[in-house]
């Protein structure tokens, strides 16, 4: 009878450090989960897709410039709209709020995932420069 007792307390210490080690083996397979899960959806706001207008004085214009929000930032920006088609062959844009901090703040809501816009506010010649 004693052997019986003592035999059942050992099985009894195993299944009670198994249960131990599975415990402990779920508890970072869930860490590690929720971290890989966070990732993904940083990553799926980096992919987003941004729309960029000007407007100005009644007139607006949605640039044709696709552009993901991890890479918006303002020589990004400066960049891709200079490689935009303009009126008078050869100028250079000229977008004087581009430099203003309220753009920049602008530009950080979008990087923040505050927006999925971002408007660049501009006088109405400013708007017609480009051959949109």
């Amino acid at each position: 009878m004693r052997e019986d007792l003592i035999t059942t307390m050992s099985f009894m210490e195993f299944v009670g450090g198994l249960a131990d080690v599975c415990g402990a083996v779920g508890g970072v397979a869930a860490i590690a989960l929720w971290v890989a899960a966070r990732r993904t959806r940083q990553l799926a706001q980096e992919l987003v897709k941004i729309s960029l207008r000007i407007e100005g004085e009644g007139r607006e214009i949605a640039l044709p410039l696709e552009i993901i929000r991890r890479d918006v930032s303002r020589a990004e920006l400066l960049g891709r709209i200079g490689m935009l088609p303009m009126r008078k062959p050869g100028a250079r844009f000229a977008l004087r709020e581009l430099g203003t901090p309220a753009v920049m703040r602008a530009i950080n809501a979008v990087s923040r995932a505050e927006t999925n816009a971002l408007v660049i506010p501009a006088t109405r010649e400013e708007v017609e420069q480009f051959d949109l």
